[in-house]
């Protein structure tokens, strides 16, 4: 499921960088009836789901089922508080499942999670196609499917809540535009784009969005398109080899900042960094609004990053079930609001507002 940005339900914008709200992100993260199952060895223990129709727990509290793709990435643990906190605030049992970034594993957890007695599904599918399987499951059990930052590319899913993937890479490009015209007095100059992981919807979606808008700058060349794949070590590989075949590059758009902190490792490593203001700058922008990624720009080894809010994105998808549970409509699409964050604002009353998740989140 890509997304359609002409179909979402969307919140007010604020400021001319970014569509952002002013939220507070909440404090009490944990405290809901929740587990952690254990993932099964393999589809045999799966196959074995129950097909009935979904059915309260013991407790009488509806039962949410949550599969996360991976927690090796300070986002998607921000994911994970998001839902346990929601689940609290809902008043749902909630059981948990880490599939580790393998995308078959995944299914054979939402199996697991499906044989539970679950009444809702919430996923962070690894893969848009590979968790087919798992959705179409739960459809003919009766057991509606939520998906969390990343989407399904078949089955019914009731909602999908992220940030509008589209407009968050046309971000990007529109910034990078803006800052090479501050340069050279017109847009022009040689970037490098980071894809993100192939085969998730929010790498399709960013990728579309940088694109088709670095593509109305016909001056801006972009030189390198490598996956970074949300990895800072295949990011700093990636771009370790772009520096070494490209002299002269003004920009990098990381399609998360594990893509832009892996790059800026890269630049250092290859003796490649200048302070912001110099004209050989290398300027990095990218997206998730990391603990890493706010440090960088403190330090000026990063410019900007366009941060969502996986906390309070995660608690909102669960809000939706209750929605649901209650027979109320539910958005089909909802898109979280973005803030980009730079020096010039990191600090500020408007980004406190929106909420620098990232300070809640351990690993």
């Amino acid at each position: 499921m890509a997304w359609n940005s002409g179909r979402f339900d969307r919140w007010g914008t604020l400021g001319a960088s970014a569509s952002a709200v002013v939220l507070c992100a909440a404090a009490a993260l944990s405290g809901c009836s929740k587990s952690e199952s254990p993932s099964p060895a393999s589809t045999a223990a799966s196959d074995t789901a129950a097909s009935a129709a979904p059915v309260a727990a013991a407790s009488g509290k509806p039962k949410i089922g949550f599969s996360v793709s991976t927690l090796n990435n300070a986002f998607f643990v921000g994911l994970k508080l998001g839902v346990e906190k929601g689940a609290k605030d809902q008043g749902f049992d909630l059981v948990q499942t880490n599939a580790n970034g393998d995308a078959q594993q995944q299914v054979n957890d939402a199996n697991n999670l499906l044989s539970q007695g679950i009444t809702a599904l919430v996923l962070n599918p690894i893969d848009s196609k590979a968790i087919i399987p798992a959705v179409q499951k739960a459809n003919s059990m009766g057991i509606p499917v939520f998906t969390l930052d990343r989407g399904s590319d078949g089955g019914k899913v009731t909602s999908f809540v992220a940030s509008d993937n589209v407009a968050l890479g046309a971000t990007g490009a529109k910034w990078i535009a803006d800052k090479l015209k501050e340069r050279y007095g017109s847009p022009k100059g040689n970037v490098v784009d980071l894809i993100g992981l192939v085969g998730t919807t929010a790498a399709t979606d960013r990728e579309k969005g940088f694109s088709d808008e670095i593509a109305k700058y016909p001056d801006i060349k972009v030189v390198a398109r490598q996956e970074g794949a949300f990895d800072q070590e295949k990011s700093l590989n990636a771009m370790t080899n772009i520096l070494q075949k490209f002299p002269q590059i003004d920009a990098v758009f990381g399609a998360n900042d594990d893509n832009t902190v892996g790059a800026e490792k890269a630049i250092d490593n290859a003796g490649r960094y200048k302070p912001l203001g110099d004209k050989e700058h290398i300027m990095v922008i990218g997206a998730d609004g990391t603990a890493q990624a706010l440090s960088a720009i403190r330090a000026g080894k990063q410019d900007a990053t366009i941060s969502q809010n996986p906390i309070e994105m995660a608690a909102k998808a669960l809000s939706f079930i209750a929605d649901n549970n209650a027979k109320k409509p539910v958005p089909a699409n909802y898109a979280w609001p973005t803030l980009l964050i730079d020096k010039s604002n990191i600090d500020s009353d408007e980004t406190k507002k929106y909420g620098l998740w990232s300070l809640q989140v351990s690993q």
